[in-house]
């Protein structure tokens, strides 16, 4: 069963006495690609965060949000502001605003946006002292949590994108029928279309050996039976990918890839209304395939 790259898992709790929320949101990405954003004070946690979340996500952007309440009262609402900390980073941000010619003046708003602005009274990281493999503990029962209620949420959604594939290639394999009932007559409409033309052109009667020697020629490159018997067992292993664990979106866009460059062929050696219209069907739902594979993980 394959998976969708797109989920949202959150989960909220307590470390180490401090209420604590995790949200994680994965979008579609051709690699792996993380953006964490967490309190300075948890840094020493991130690589350990990612490599828990590596675990069931193999591809992918990966935004992860953590925030902790410092609690220094029971309503966690006892803060001072930290107002050396704040000076340093406005006077900071001024001089970055004034070195790139920023325009507008450096607000609250800005403030706020960073962290030590306000502390807690009774010191600044009530965490800073606690053991870090309990302080690990807490945190990564928080990721579990999270974690597998992402994990589901992509599982659920590959299950409708597989869905809606295997419908698609339910439609390619009929066309696929049709295409090679027509080809299969190919060979012979040409020779008389061909035999009309020159008989035309001539004003005359031809030798039959020869015509039946240049038509056969010309049916040769304008045959399609290679390619269409090629369509037939890319879509095979398409379905049987699939099905298979594990990421498999490389290798369906990869298959998709050969799938359009067969289409693209039969196309171009049509010389029939009916083979080309088939033909566009075909590439019309590879196109809606390509876009739910992009988003398979």
């Amino acid at each position: 069963m394959i998976k969708s790259m797109t989920g949202f898992g959150a989960a909220a709790g307590e470390i180490m006495g401090q209420r604590a929320r995790l949200e994680i949101k994965t979008l579609n990405n051709r690699y792996r690609e993380f953006v964490v954003r967490m309190p300075h004070f948890l840094g020493s946690m991130e690589e350990s965060l990612k490599k828990l979340i590596n675990a069931g996500v193999s591809r992918g952007r990966v935004e992860l949000w953590l925030q902790v309440d410092l609690q220094a009262g029971q309503d966690g609402m006892d803060l001072a502001p930290n107002l050396p900390a704040a000076r340093k980073l406005r006077d900071a941000l001024e001089n970055v605003r004034s070195d790139l010619g920023l325009p507008g003046p450096i607000t609250m708003g800005h403030l706020l946006r960073l962290e030590r602005v306000f502390l807690s009274p009774d010191g600044p990281n009530p965490l800073e002292d606690k053991d870090p493999d309990k302080l690990w503990e807490d945190l990564k029962a928080l990721a579990e949590k999270a974690v597998a209620q992402l994990i589901s949420m992509r599982v659920s959604e590959g299950a409708l994108l597989q869905a809606d594939i295997e419908r698609r290639l339910d439609d390619l394999e009929i066309t696929h029928k049709e295409l090679k009932a027509i080809a299969q007559n190919q060979p012979m409409a040409i020779t008389k279309r061909y035999q009309a033309r020159l008989e035309e052109l001539a004003e005359t009667v031809l030798d039959p050996a020869r015509l039946a020697q240049e038509a056969a020629i010309l049916a040769e490159k304008l045959d399609i039976t290679e390619e269409i018997t090629r369509f037939a067992s890319h879509v095979k292993n398409f379905r049987q990918i699939l099905c298979q664990e594990g990421p498999v979106g490389r290798r369906l866009e990869f298959l998709l890839q050969e799938l359009l460059r067969e289409a693209n062929t039969m196309g171009s050696k049509s010389q029939s209304l009916p083979i080309t219209e088939l033909v566009l069907s075909f590439k019309s739902e590879l196109e809606k395939i390509r876009e739910q594979v992009l988003n398979v993980e």
